[in-house]
This record gives C-alpha cells, sequence and structure tokens, in this order.
C-alpha cells in the first residue's frame, strides 16, 4: 500500500519555502514512495512547475473565497479520496490542515516551520490571535512539527513549550546545479581580477537585514575599491534600499537585480555570497550559492552554524558589525589557498548533506514511521 499524502501551500511567492516546496514534491513523486496530492491557494510560478512535473494541483484563490468557502472546495475536490497524511507550510495552511483532518478520514498532520516568528507583541491583533491560535494547533493536533534546523527545533521546544517528542529536524536540501563538478571544484578565483563580484538572493525585508548588507559594502569599497555588489531579489523595502545606496555612494557600484525562476547564472557570476540577515533556518539561497563553489560569510544566527560548521565553506561573523563582515571578505578574497579551500569545501558540504534528495527521503521516512506506529503494522514498502 502506498500512502497518499496531501500537502498544503499558499504558493503566491516564488521563494525559499517554495522552492523547497517543489523539489520535496518532485523527488517524492520521483521516488514512488508515496502517493502525492497538491493543494495550494494561489496560482504562480509553484503551481506551474508541479504541473510540469506530472502533479495537477487543486487551486482554490484565497483572494476570492473566504476561509469557510476554502475548506467546503476542499471538501469537494476530495472527496472519496483517501488521504493519509496532511502535510502544511505556514500558518494559514496549518489551520486549513487541522480543519480539513478533523471533517476527513481523520489523516495524520504534519508541518514544516521553515522560521522563527517576530515576538507577537509586534504583531498587529489580527496576526496575534492567527499566531496564536496556529501555535496551539500545532501543539495538540500535529503528529509531527517538522524544524529545518536544530537551533528552530530547540526554540520550539524551550521557549514556545511544543512536546519535544513531536517535534524532528529535516535538513533543507537543494537540487544540485547542472554545471557543479562532481567533486571537490577547480573554482575560478575571479578575486584576482580587479572587481570581485559579491552578492546576495533575497526578499527585501527587515529580517534579511539589507541594510548592513549595504554598510560592509561601503566598508569594502575602501578596502577593494574596484569592488562590484549586487542583490537579486525584491519586496517592501527595495525603495529604502537604493535610498540608502545613494547616501552610501554605492549607485555606481550596485546593482538590486529583480528576482527570477532560476538564478544559476547570477551566482556563477559571483566570487563571494555575502548573507547579512538577522536570522535564517537552513537558507536555499546560501546552499545554491555554495554548491556552485562560491565561498560564504554570514552571520552566526539561527542555522546557518549547522552548515557553515567549524568555518567550512566561508566563515560566520558572531558581530553585526560592518567591518568585521568586511575583513573576513577581504581575507578570503584575497588569499587564492583560502579562496579554494572554501571553494571545494562548499561544495562537498551539499554535496553530502544537503540535497533534496537527502530532503525528500526523510520525509518519506517520517510519512511512513507515523502511519506505522498509528497503525502497529509494518511500514509501506520501499
Amino acid at each position: 500500500m502506498t500512502p497518499t499524502v496531501l500537502h498544503i501551500f499558499s504558493g503566491d511567492l516564488w521563494a525559499g519555502a517554495e522552492v523547497l516546496v517543489y523539489g520535496l514534491l518532485r523527488e517524492l513523486s520521483l521516488s514512488q514512495r508515496c502517493r502525492i496530492l497538491a493543494l495550494s491557494l494561489n496560482e504562480g510560478v509553484l503551481t506551474e512547475k508541479i504541473r510540469r512535473i506530472g502533479i495537477n494541483p487543486f487551486v482554490i484563490p484565497e483572494s476570492r473565497h473566504s476561509f469557510p468557502s476554502i475548506v467546503w472546495k476542499a471538501l469537494q475536490l476530495l472527496r472519496g479520496t483517501q488521504i493519509h497524511v496532511i502535510h502544511s507550510h505556514r500558518c494559514k495552511e496549518n489551520l486549513l490542515a487541522a480543519t480539513l483532518a478533523s471533517l476527513l478520514s481523520s489523516p495524520l498532520l504534519v508541518t514544516t516551520v521553515h522560521g522563527i516568528e517576530g515576538l507577537m507583541d509586534e504583531l498587529p491583533p489580527r496576526q496575534r490571535f492567527l499566531a496564536w491560535l496556529d501555535r496551539n494547533t500545532l501543539k495538540h493536533r500535529f503528529a509531527r512539527v517538522v524544524a529545518v534546523s536544530q537551533e528552530i527545533a530547540e526554540h520550539l521546544a524551550t521557549v514556545l513549550g511544543f512536546p519535544s517528542e513531536r517535534i524532528c529536524v529535516i535538513h533543507n536540501g537543494i537540487v544540485l546545479p547542472h554545471t557543479a563538478p562532481a567533486t571537490a571544484p577547480e573554482h575560478s578565483l575571479r578575486s584576482h581580477e580587479p572587481a570581485p563580484h559579491i552578492g546576495n538572493v533575497g526578499r527585501f525585508v527587515p529580517v534579511k537585514d539589507h541594510a548592513l548588507f549595504l554598510e560592509v559594502a561601503a566598508r569594502l569599497r575602501q578596502l577593494i575599491p574596484a569592488a562590484r555588489f549586487s542583490i537579486l531579489g525584491d519586496g517592501p523595502l527595495r525603495e529604502a534600499l537604493e535610498l540608502r545606496s545613494t547616501e552610501l555612494g554605492l549607485d555606481d557600484h550596485i546593482r538590486f537585480i529583480p528576482p527570477c525562476n532560476d538564478p544559476s547564472s547570477y551566482y556563477r557570476s559571483l566570487d563571494l555570497y555575502l548573507n547579512t540577515s538577522q536570522h535564517e533556518g537552513i537558507p536555499l539561497s546560501i546552499l545554491e550559492a555554495m554548491a556552485h563553489g562560491i565561498p560564504v560569510v554570514a552571520p552566526r544566527v539561527g542555522g546557518l552554524p549547522e552548515i557553515l560548521s567549524n568555518g567550512q565553506g566561508g566563515n560566520l561573523i558572531p558581530e553585526r558589525l560592518p567591518d568585521a563582515f568586511a575583513r573576513r571578505c577581504v581575507a578570503i578574497l584575497t588569499d587564492p589557498a583560502v579562496y579554494q579551500t572554501c571553494a571545494r569545501e562548499a561544495v562537498t558540504i551539499v554535496r553530502e548533506r544537503f540535497t533534496i534528495g537527502q530532503t525528500a527521503m526523510a520525509y518519506a521516512s517520517l510519512y511512513e514511521s507515523l502511519l506505522q506506529s498509528r497503525s502497529g503494522q509494518r511500514p509501506f514498502p520501499v
């Protein structure tokens, strides 16, 4: 018997969580260890891409339907389908999953926590209530809460009071780039050129702290005058960041590049990947840069020490000081031996520990284990 797993997601963006969902659905479908169904609350890049791999998602646009209407339409679409597991992503989807589970044949509930929310006191009243409701629903209704990093798992247990026995860690993984070598690369040390390119991929939102990226860039311009910078992304803070780059005298040295579905060519253009986030789980952008043999400089926050352990593949900076980031960037870019070592280690780390195949098989094993525990029977055949 092959278990049927329904994934519920928003699908309104094409960012880290959506990239992970796409890769996960693709690998799970190819593995044939479970039958995959998908329910999206929006049309978008994610729904387009999963259709191309043979998964036809149910789409109930949240812009045209209230929550009760979404529940009703989902029940009509799923009528007569035996669902063993519902796997949801993010708050609204978690609440929808729990509601559907109570109205269907009691499928097991699994969620993935992709990051840690800000302080509840900082949220508007409605969002604060939904966050409270989401947390309590996860604590009491979900069979497993999957954290993408050990740091998030510890936060869920010790700060938010989630039952530790229902938390597990499954690291994010990526699809390896076609251009990545099978073994450690001899990455082109473009930093020998007069204008090394330092970049970042991420939405222009407060948690990414691109303002600090700009401060580091301004400091690096003093140390490596010809250095070039770019950020691939978009978001509500774009205008403020462009204004700040002008104030720092970076206009002729930085590009704000619109997001794209496949950033591989962007990664290949980089000499160094600079992350300045206030918090990260296991960011796909860092893994993707590393898979292309790009050394990383990033803050020691969130799940990043679980990737760049012992400084391999780059360096983690404990202080949120522009000078500290800039000095480490210069140390990597100006020492060919250090650069090549970081580049080789980066690819090795991703290939050994952070591929989407490894992530998908961990989820498949989780589904099977939960269903085995419920039934008291042997797991579904692999």
